[in-house]
């Protein structure tokens, strides 16, 4: 779009006629026009492709790693990541912890041949579509989930299956840069990588991933090229270069400039994608929190409902003429730009997506793989904000498990990366009101949620309790009960409310056409004719009654104020905005009405002859009452769907909508202060 525009001021500029400034306008959307189609097109090619086979409501995610009784990281973060992305986990215990947000107590490895046993009591009854591969204390352990992995993603293929997104945590260093592994660890974990489809170091095990050596020769006994069963693997598994790995701490990168040239570094040398995570610069105290992504661009192909890649395309790379490629879709394509509309008929041929959104900043850079060929990197950065908290715990695993979650559901890897971002720094957010523990807490992984346990309605009623009693000592209320409220103070009052009813029955009209739901609809097209028939009718007979004259005062500037505060969560086009910022009108003249209802009992007074007895009549009615009771479950409905931000600003214009019906019912006798 920003092209676009640019060509029209260069057009206007120039002086070029308006028929050729229609001209490349029409070329301009044309070009949009066309890439839409084409994306449709697929997107109903897939659709089509699925139709005779039985989908699973929800993608399967499995699991393998440690375990972590205070529930912040580990098996259990996993499983809480996945139920926060939609989709159903399965899980694989790699280590029993004794751990809390203080640290790590004990640990207990589980055999090996129990962890293959787990392992394959998953994949021999169940589908994968994507799993993440974390916690892995020893190099026996790191060699049972390779020949596993091997053999599940050879049979996948045989068996037309489409390959599960692979994503591993490379666990090396802790936050604080402790060594969590054994050298010989660290080299048995690198003979997996190369099976991933991303990785997710942070900077302490970038930095030792970007450090290892390139000339390392094969270790033939940490990677023999057979599978489990001792037999050949075929061409669809390239026996990686293990690394040499020495005892010496890495230095962490201190910019993102050299997150970047890291991230490159070891994508090349893996042939798999990394997500450098940025939290250590921001822990040391950035304002900003900025991942790094590095995509080989030729291993992101692969199109369907499981956009991971296959192990034949990370080892039969050729060499490609990047820029013909891709500026030419009728130029021939290797093996390695082929994907499949099924993701089961490697015949079907099709042009390879982008590796990146319009909006990415992206740098590519001319890069070796292992295999020796020419392949581009393709650099995102991630961008964040820095959130103020040390509850942090688990983050890491979070993030991993999120990106194994998204990434089935997913364009490509940086849009996945994008989602998983926005989702973690929202859960970051909200970490410090959990209250997990005394040490370095657990993010809320339930953030999108409502963020409390108590209902919004609840939450606002406990939040609210000191305004309410505010108002319900009030001199305005009270002389009103009494009856010695003066005339000309209520018939102010009532002015103010003829202007503020006007603009707020517009307002439920307004919610009226925003809601989805029909239900809400009518009752929001009702609730705005009530307030006009019987808001201002009463206002009218009160009026003639006592001899006050009809005609529209001047708005007072805390009527003003009140408008103003409902338009500004109402005009942003929100409708949980809108209904929360209305509700407290509903439920502050409920309360009050009943209130005042109960006293005129209790004092035996007599509304028929009572100045105000009408008022009071009108909003203890029952059917006033089940107006707001309404409002108020439409309010619970829409924040227990609501995440996070929008939770916070429904609460806000509620909170603040109270605050200003306390200084609408003052306002009379304050003007006289």
């Amino acid at each position: 779009m920003t092209d676009t525009v640019d060509s029209f001021d260069s057009i206007q500029n120039s002086g070029i006629s308006e028929a050729q400034e229609g001209k490349n306008t029409t070329e301009a959307l044309n070009d949009g026009s066309a890439q839409a189609i084409t994306k449709l097109l697929d997107m109903q090619q897939r659709y089509d492709n699925d139709l005779n086979r039985i989908k699973p409501s929800r993608l399967r995610v499995l699991s393998i790693e440690g375990s972590d009784p205070i529930g912040g990281a580990g098996t259990m973060a996993d499983m809480k990541a996945f139920t926060a992305q939609g989709v159903f986990g399965y899980a694989a215990m790699t280590s029993v912890l004794a751990q809390n947000t203080q640290g790590v107590t004990d640990i207990v490895n589980v055999e090996p041949p129990f962890l293959l046993a787990q392992l394959k009591a998953i994949s021999n009854d169940a589908d994968i579509d994507a799993m993440k591969i974390g916690m892995l204390g020893t190099p026996e352990l790191v060699d049972t989930v390779r020949k596993w992995l091997v053999d599940l993603l050879n049979d996948y293929e045989v068996n037309g299956k489409s390959k599960p997104t692979v994503v591993l945590d490379p666990v090396m260093y802790a936050k604080s840069g402790d060594r969590l592994l054994t050298a010989e660890a660290e080299q048995a974990l690198t003979t997996l990588i190369p099976l991933a489809d991303i990785i997710t170091p942070n900077a302490m095990e970038l930095a030792a991933l970007g450090a290892m050596d390139d000339e390392a020769e094969l270790d033939s006994d940490a990677f023999d090229g057979k599978n489990a069963e001792n037999k050949p693997l075929g061409n669809n598994i390239t026996a990686p270069q293990s690394v040499k790995t020495g005892h010496t701490i890495p230095q962490a990168p201190r910019s993102y400039e050299e997150m970047e040239r890291l991230a490159k570094s070891v994508a090349t040398r893996f042939g798999v994608a990394v997500y450098a995570k940025g939290g250590a610069l921001a822990l040391n105290g950035n304002k900003e929190c900025t991942d790094i992504l590095a995509v080989p661009n030729l291993s992101d192909t692969t199109a369907g409902a499981n956009k991971s890649d296959s192990i034949a395309t990370k080892s039969s790379i050729e060499p490609i003429d990047v820029a013909d490629s891709e500026s030419n879709p009728s130029a021939p394509m290797d093996n390695t730009q082929k994907k499949t509309a099924s993701g089961t008929n490697p015949n079907v041929a099709e042009p390879a997506p982008p590796v990146a959104t319009a909006s990415a900043r992206t740098l590519q850079f001319p890069s070796k793989t292992v295999s020796g060929y020419e392949k581009p990197i393709t650099i995102t950065r991630i961008e964040g904000t820095a959130v103020p908290t040390q509850n942090v715990h688990g983050t890491g695993d979070t993030l991993s498990s999120t990106l194994a979650a998204l990434r089935p559901q997913s364009e490509d890897w940086v849009e996945t990366a994008k989602r998983a971002k926005a989702w973690m720094t929202g859960a970051i957010t909200a970490a410090d009101n959990l209250h997990v523990g005394h040490g370095h807490g657990p993010v809320d992984f339930t953030w999108q949620h409502s963020p409390t346990g108590m209902s919004f309605t609840e939450d606002y009623w406990r939040r609210t309790a000191g305004i309410r009693r505010r108002i319900a000592k009030m001199p305005f209320i009270k002389r009103m009960l009494d009856g010695t409220l003066p005339l000309d103070d209520f018939a102010f009052y009532l002015h103010q409310d003829d202007i503020y009813l006007t603009d707020y029955t517009s307002l439920l009209a307004l919610a009226s056409s925003r809601a989805a739901d029909p239900h809400e609809r009518a009752f929001f097209a009702d609730a705005a004719s009530y307030g006009l028939e019987e808001g201002l009718t009463f206002h009218k007979q009160w009026y003639r009654e006592h001899g006050f004259s009809t005609e529209r005062a001047p708005m007072s500037e805390t009527t003003a104020a009140y408008l103003g505060h409902e338009h500004r969560f109402t005009d942003n086009g929100s409708y949980a905005a809108l209904v929360a910022v209305v509700m407290p009108c509903y439920w502050v003249y409920s309360v009050i009405g009943q209130e005042m209802e109960e006293q005129v009992r209790e004092r035996n007074l007599d509304l028929d002859h009572h100045p105000y007895g009408l008022w009071i009549r009108m909003y203890a009615d029952p059917g006033f009452a089940s107006r707001t009771l309404e409002e108020l479950h439409i309010c619970d409905k829409l924040a227990a769907s609501a995440n996070m931000y929008d939770y916070n600003e429904m609460m806000e214009a509620a909170l603040g909508s109270t605050e200003h019906e306390y200084r609408f019912f003052d306002q009379a006798l304050a003007r006289h202060k």
